[in-house]
């Protein structure tokens, strides 16, 4: 596990989007979906950005699908696209997960590709899980933030993976990509502050993603439709309160 901490002086709220899933090199990834969400971070300096992992598609002959061979891009392209794409954001980039996806070239490769991207855009790389404290001005936040595992196909079954999290790390907010869902639940818990309740929301967002259902091995595997893109987190600069827009950036399937 990762931990880092960044220091934010602004005179508004920040934002922090939460971008993953984009499989650049897949036939069915919505790149004009990316490009547009790129483009509206990009339009707004003080947007921050965290990588949540699959970057690319990377298929190969050891997946389990006949993805290798409907790749649009072979691996080596994806590489030099995808930090093509990203590099005009680089300097609102805070770190970069790693996915299952840049993983296979460490398993059968011994080369890590997604720390290669984090080094081609100078960010820092992390491997598995974070805990990152974001303080905007004097108010601090803290997220969890892992690309994830596992494959449940209810959004109820994908936040309980994420909630389990919250058993072991305290934090504000815990996000997971992976699952490709663009969803978000605010579960409460119950505190004693200077002898009164307190109630402490704390958020679980699923991060989305970037690959279109249609002729996919989610229409094949009879899985569901989602939202696809990515959400975006508001931090309030003069009180400790955050909210998350899921319509920051998508498109309805």
């Amino acid at each position: 596990m990762d931990y880092l901490n960044f220091n934010i002086k602004s005179k508004k709220p920040v934002d922090v989007v939460l971008l993953g899933d984009i499989h650049l090199g897949s036939h069915n990834c919505n790149e004009a979906l990316f490009d547009k969400t790129i483009q509206s971070i990009k339009k707004n300096k003080d947007t921050r950005v965290i990588l949540m992992g699959d970057l690319i598609e990377f298929n190969q002959k050891y997946s389990n699908t006949a993805g290798v061979y409907e790749q649009t891009l072979n691996p080596n392209a994806q590489i030099s696209s995808i930090i093509k794409k990203l590099t005009p954001i680089k300097k609102q980039i805070l770190f970069s997960h790693n996915g299952n996806h840049e993983h296979r070239s460490e398993k059968h490769c011994g080369i890590q590709i997604g720390s290669l991207i984090a080094n081609a855009l100078g960010v820092p790389f992390v491997k598995n899980m974070a805990l990152t404290d974001i303080k905007v001005n004097s108010v601090s936040y803290r997220f969890f933030t892992w690309h994830g595992a596992g494959a449940s196909q209810s959004t109820a079954g994908r936040i309980k993976i994420l909630q389990r999290q919250a058993e072991t790390f305290v934090a504000d907010l815990y996000a997971m990509g992976h699952v490709h869902e663009l969803a978000s639940a605010a579960l409460p818990r119950r505190e004693v502050v200077k002898g009164k309740f307190k109630d402490i929301f704390n958020q679980y967002i699923l991060t989305g993603g970037y690959l279109n259902w249609d002729d996919s091995y989610c229409e094949e595997f009879g899985y569901k439709m989602v939202k696809t893109g990515s959400p975006k987190i508001t931090l309030n600069n003069k009180e400790k309160e955050l909210s998350v827009d899921l319509n920051y950036a998508c498109s309805n399937v």
